[in-house]
């Protein structure tokens, strides 16, 4: 009798134990927390020909001479351009003081020691909510950010484009600008593009969309 209780007794052991590593962890959004930024990744690339006379443009596979660039060369090139803009300011990391509140961090990279370090700059108080993932602070609505399903991670996303600029005929050259996103729709975010520089004659405008990683610590 003792025997059989024994093995009813590991067997319902076993049951619970198999049912409790079973059960499903669920992710979820914890106050007071703070994301801080890691690391830049290139999300989407497109590109585009642009006819110089009529301005009309068309979608093109990334083989077109130097803009078949390879995604570790347009790591580079970011991040040269993501050092520049911590020599000056950038948001470093953002809090989530409470269900509603949060405080963004500016910061300055300071290169003059022995290692690269971050000098904060200033701390900016500023409402938030949630539409679906994405995060809408209240003073900086301008911001896309968007938070991952697992919590642990924020992506800001920002809109990089190399435009081929013709300079004299049969001369053009290359340069790097940067916004925040402000279309998801790449045609849209080239016509205002060749709109907005109505005097100047574009060849090809590679268009990056690229997330800034801001993770959970």
């Amino acid at each position: 009798m003792k025997s059989w209780f024994i093995k009813i007794l590991f067997l319902t052991s076993v049951i619970y134990f198999s049912y409790s590593c079973s059960k499903e962890v669920v992710a979820s959004f914890t106050v007071p927390s703070t994301y801080r930024y890691n690391s830049p990744n290139l999300d989407k690339k497109y590109v585009f020909a642009i006819d110089t006379l009529s301005k009309n443009f068309k979608f093109i596979t990334d083989t077109l001479g130097s803009f078949n660039r390879g995604n570790n060369e347009i790591a580079d090139s970011l991040n040269r351009i993501i050092q520049h803009e911590f020599l000056s300011s950038m948001l470093l990391s953002i809090t989530f003081i409470s269900s509603d509140q949060a405080s963004l961090t500016f910061a300055q990279l300071d290169t003059t020691g022995v290692f690269d370090t971050f000098i904060n700059k200033q701390e900016v108080p500023t409402g938030y909510s949630f539409l679906g993932n994405q995060i809408i602070l209240k003073d900086f609505p301008q911001y896309y950010i968007n938070i991952n399903n697992s919590f642990l991670e924020l992506n800001f996303c920002q809109e990089f484009s190399l435009r081929s600029e013709r300079v004299s005929p049969g001369v053009s050259q290359k340069k790097y600008y940067k916004n925040l996103c402000r279309n998801d729709l790449p045609e849209e975010v080239i016509r205002q593009i060749i709109s907005t520089n109505a005097a100047t004659r574009y060849d090809t405008i590679s268009l990056e969309y690229v997330n800034y990683i801001f993770s959970k610590y």
